[in-house]
């Protein structure tokens, strides 16, 4: 392997765990911080729409880090080939981000939102025992499901891409000198 190659192999993947690491930091940092955005907000709806404004954020980015990861790992496996679990595990765990992405974004948020809407005044104004307000949390919790099945992915990712494989350095063999005839 040339040195041009090492060189190149080095950069992409210090680029590839770059950008796991920040997306991961990203995911740790909203799954530590949001409840903390609902106590300190005037209003638990201010820190809610704070909150949805962020999470959509992160889910765009999502999109984003797993399409730019997904070339990253492709490319990587053309310069420095990857041991077949490795790349087939990295893969699999992009689309899993990517999914929950999809699933937080496209699914949960819209019905969380749409269900924010209907109901007839803010969600800590209804009762706890009122359907909507338990519909709201069952929503909740398959959306901070979806945030931790993401933190999880790519939390694994980052760790499976950190392993290199070992590097065999090839040597000649030495020469064995042939053992002494028996002496007579």
């Amino acid at each position: 392997m040339s040195l041009e190659r090492i060189t190149r192999s080095s950069a992409l993947r210090t680029a590839l765990l770059l950008l796991l690491g920040t997306f991961t930091g990203a995911l740790l940092f909203f799954a530590g911080t949001a409840g903390t955005v609902l106590r300190e907000s005037p209003s638990r709806h201010a820190g809610g729409a704070v909150n949805r404004a962020l999470l959509d954020v992160l889910d765009l980015s999502s999109y984003a880090v797993a399409a730019l990861a997904f070339l990253l790992v492709l490319l990587l496996d053309r310069i420095e080939p990857l041991a077949k679990v490795q790349k087939g595990l990295a893969l699999r765990l992009l689309a899993v981000v990517a999914a929950a992405a999809f699933a937080s974004h496209e699914v949960i948020t819209p019905q969380m939102i749409a269900l924010g809407d209907r109901m007839p005044s803010l969600i800590d104004l209804v009762p706890r025992a009122d359907p909507m307000r338990k519909e709201w949390g069952r929503l909740h919790a398959f959306s901070a499901a979806v945030l931790v099945v993401r933190l999880l992915a790519s939390t694994t990712l980052f760790v499976l891409l950190v392993r290199k494989p070992r590097r065999t350095i090839a040597v000649t063999p030495v020469a064995v000198a042939p053992p002494d005839p028996p002496a007579a």
